[in-house]
């Protein structure tokens, strides 16, 4: 016999937390529930008592939200699926870091597609932590940005630093890095704008590239403008783009 997955729910909403332990009980007999929490002390306290393999976390709670219950460990021997209405912010830091993510109300479909990946993890031993990690330190406006990339069985995650470009290919993007490497993720560049942020060193140059200026050798003053990168590699800035790409560069 198959052994069960086991699991709490940490939500402040009690009906959401109806909802989702009717869609378990209905539908995944292989997750047996331990127990829920409605908020970040409680929860913490009940995963130390019950020390589940799963935890289904709400985002947004009052006074603390379900990131800081993940700061309160030192390191995570659960997986998590977070529980979310719509966040924008937090459902993109949560896609850059290659995480799991339901939304309000939730489907029967995504709930078993995200249950099947806890469970192959779980079976792995292959945790998520170090995703986890980039996730709180990305909220982090302090720190340093990371992408987090597929590459074969295993998630690497990539410096903004050490990114040379980023390329739009259709519905995926193209990443090079300073080590020659390159990676396909199945995201936008406006996602990539949207999660870096205005601060980065990232920035669009036209429609379908973001190219770093910590890695820009020298640019053209004319039109057009063209940059070259340390790498050899050359871009054409859009016309509409000069002046801010120009600024972004010299400061």
């Amino acid at each position: 016999m198959q052994s069960k997955i086991t699991a709490i729910l940490v939500d402040d909403e009690n009906s959401s937390r109806e909802v989702l332990k009717d869609l378990l009980e209905s539908f995944f007999q292989e997750v047996e529930l331990l127990g829920e929490a409605e908020s970040v002390d409680s929860a913490y306290e009940l995963i130390k008592a019950k020390q589940p393999q799963l935890v289904f976390l709400d985002i947004q709670m009052p006074k603390q939200s379900g990131f800081n219950l993940l700061k309160k460990f030192d390191e995570l021997p659960f997986e998590v699926i977070f529980v979310t209405s719509y966040d924008q912010f937090a459902i993109t830091a949560i896609k850059f870091s290659a995480l799991d993510y339901l939304m309000k109300p939730v489907e029967v479909k995504d709930l078993r597609d995200a249950i099947a990946r806890a469970k192959k993890s779980i079976e792995r031993k292959t945790k998520t932590t170090v995703q986890i990690l980039n996730l709180l330190k990305s909220i982090d406006e302090n720190k340093e940005r990371k992408i987090a990339v597929h590459a074969g069985e295993s998630v690497k995650l990539l410096n903004e630093s050490d990114i040379i470009c980023i390329e739009a290919d259709g519905r995926y993007c193209s990443i090079s890095t300073t080590t020659n490497e390159r990676y396909i993720t199945a995201k936008y560049i406006k996602d990539f704008e949207e999660y870096l942020g205005m601060d980065s060193e990232l920035v669009r140059i036209h429609k379908g590239c973001m190219i770093n200026s910590r890695h820009i050798k020298e640019y053209s003053k004319g039109d057009p403008c063209i940059i070259e990168m340390n790498n050899g590699r050359t871009f054409e800035v859009a016309r509409r783009k000069k002046v801010e790409i120009l600024e972004r560069v010299k400061k």
